[in-house]
């Protein structure tokens, strides 16, 4: 049976912004400041004009205080939660606002590192927490803080991303733990002995081995197995930045792209200012990617229309990406609007559709570009793309036909990333593409 085909939205829906109700922003601003502006009053103490390292005590501060307001954070938006809500919108866009808040926490653990932050992604939906078993997950976390008070403990459920392990756990001196949380007299005993059958690995070899049990334990004692390997791939891929991946089962390396791939924050920034003067002010990096920052209430139709007529006038065409900003907050790997290097009040100024900024990357020009800097990189036909997309479902296409660079054995296929690092990341275009193709 053949696959289905992907349902290709239009640009317009692409560009459109999902902005939050205005009532949530008091408890959002609160909880921002606590997640990610907890060790403020620190902040200047860690700059030094020598560019030396600060001093210990002062580094044991910031990470103190750190920590300490990632946990009220958490345990704020825990209690809210959980308590008694109705079933409307504005409850639905409280949920979907704290995973950002706790989105943000967990991207701060992992340094703002995509290589690390795909580790833990394994592309389900997030389970809400009456369906996880809530009540010994947070009794895990209240020892993990009773033994480790300067640490944060990190509920993964409340996250979008981190999809392996119920807690993760990070101490005042760096070091990491991830938990899975079991509960049951049925789990107790499936963990008592696959402790005394290590050389159980393989899942299906467990029919096998239990089948004096009853198939509902089976089945659970499989999602324990699954889970624990999972875990071991993971935690063996982070101490030596080689291992396998959780996701796709496939050997994966984790390699520092080059520093000098540059980003285009100082660009929106800049542009947001401008925004004031006339309502709205575009840019374009690197002779590729398009940027528009609109005033919501200036004009009467929307800023992505505008955006998408200058865009296209431009020649791109509709398999060209294109974006609204804030819509970061909706790809469980987007860097969260909270992280971004950009003042306060841009970043609630889209949460909240004050300002809208639309981002579409020209593939043509890049395309082009590339060529042109003697960058090994083309198209390919229709069959290869077919080929290709075999081995690798997170291929990237472009008017139906994958983007393949490189030489020969050394020749790779641009992925999803690429727009992710571009669009969500803030990666400048042209120094993205060449990082891909020389590391």
């Amino acid at each position: 049976m053949a696959n289905k085909k992907r349902k290709k939205t239009a640009p317009l829906e692409l560009l459109t912004p999902k902005i939050l109700p205005m009532t949530l922003e008091p408890e959002l601003q609160q909880l921002y400041k606590l997640a990610c502006k907890g060790s403020e009053l620190v902040w200047a103490k860690l700059k030094t004009e020598d560019g030396q390292k600060p001093p210990k005590e002062f580094i044991d501060e910031f990470i103190d205080l750190t920590h300490r307001g990632m946990r009220i954070a958490q345990d704020k938006m825990i209690k809210r939660l959980l308590s008694p809500t109705e079933n409307d919108d504005v409850s639905h866009a409280r949920l979907f606002a704290y995973r950002g808040i706790a989105d943000a926490i967990g991207w701060q653990l992992f340094k703002n590192e995509l290589a690390y932050a795909k580790r833990f992604f394994m592309a389900q939906q997030p389970p809400t927490l009456q369906e996880a078993n809530i009540e010994s997950v947070l009794f895990t976390v209240e020892q993990c803080h009773a033994q480790n008070p300067d640490s944060i403990a990190l509920i993964s459920d409340l996250t979008n991303f981190i999809q392996i392990g119920d807690i993760y756990h990070v101490k005042k001196d760096g070091s990491t733990n991830i938990y899975e949380v079991k509960e049951g007299k049925t789990n107790k005993q499936i963990l008592q002995t696959l402790s005394e059958e290590p050389t159980l690995v393989d899942d299906s070899d467990v029919a096998n081995q239990f089948s004096d049990k009853p198939t509902n334990f089976q089945k659970q004692a499989q999602r324990t197995l699954r889970q624990k390997q999972r875990m071991q791939s993971l935690q063996e891929t982070l101490s030596n930045d080689e291992g396998v991946d959780a996701l796709t089962g496939k050997p994966v390396k984790i390699l520092d792209l080059p520093t000098d791939v540059g980003t285009w924050h100082r660009s929106i920034v800049d542009l947001s200012k401008q925004c004031e003067l006339k309502g709205y002010a575009i840019d374009v990096i690197q002779d590729c990617l398009y940027i528009g920052c609109y005033d919501t209430g200036r004009f009467k139709a929307p800023g992505q229309l505008a955006f998408e007529a200058w865009f296209s006038d431009m020649g791109a065409t509709p398999d060209c990406p294109r974006t609204s900003l804030v819509n970061c907050m909706m790809d469980p790997l987007g860097l969260p609007i909270y992280n971004l290097p950009i003042p306060d009040e841009l970043k609630f100024d889209l949460l909240f559709g004050r300002k809208h900024i639309s981002l579409g990357i020209h593939m043509q020009k890049l395309i082009e570009i590339c060529i042109g800097m003697g960058i090994p990189i083309r198209f390919a036909d229709k069959k290869e793309t077919a080929r290709l997309k075999q081995k690798n479902k997170y291929l990237w296409r472009y008017n139906g036909q994958a983007i393949v660079f490189g030489e020969a054995a050394q020749q790779v296929c641009l992925g999803e990333g690429f727009a992710l690092r571009v669009l969500y990341h803030g990666e400048k275009p042209l120094d993205s593409m060449v990082a891909l193709t020389t590391v």
